[in-house]
């Protein structure tokens, strides 16, 4: 597999395999004939595009507190927003406490036991 991996000539790469090297040449053949640098154009690109989405997906998650409209504190982290409340004496359960990313809803398993 190595062998096969390091065969790719003219310094195209020295880490895809071979299948992957012959389907960027075709694309690239498609895209913009024979002229040098299709290929690195190919992968510059998909790269870019890759790390667009790693980088929306690794947003920054945001917890506001709200009362009506307005905005009374934003933080990191839940924990970090209970600690500006209660820096200005803000009743955590008098505020609308939301959060820029849907949460995880908490799942029970097991059984359960019923008090008669």
């Amino acid at each position: 597999m190595v062998e096969k991996m390091m065969s790719c000539s003219k310094g195209t790469s020295n880490f895809l395999p071979e299948a992957t090297v012959k389907k960027l040449r075709e694309a690239a053949r498609r895209a913009g004939g024979r002229r040098k640098g299709a290929i690195s154009e190919i992968v510059d690109s998909a790269v870019k595009q890759h790390l667009q989405e790693v980088d929306s997906r690794v947003r920054q998650e945001e917890f506001r507190a709200l009362r009506g409209d307005q905005v009374l504190a934003r933080a990191g982290s839940l924990r970090e927003l209970a600690s500006m409340l209660e820096r200005r004496k803000i009743n955590p359960r008098e505020v609308l406490i939301v959060s820029s990313s849907p949460l995880e809803p908490s799942v029970r398993t097991g059984l359960r036991r019923h008090s008669e």
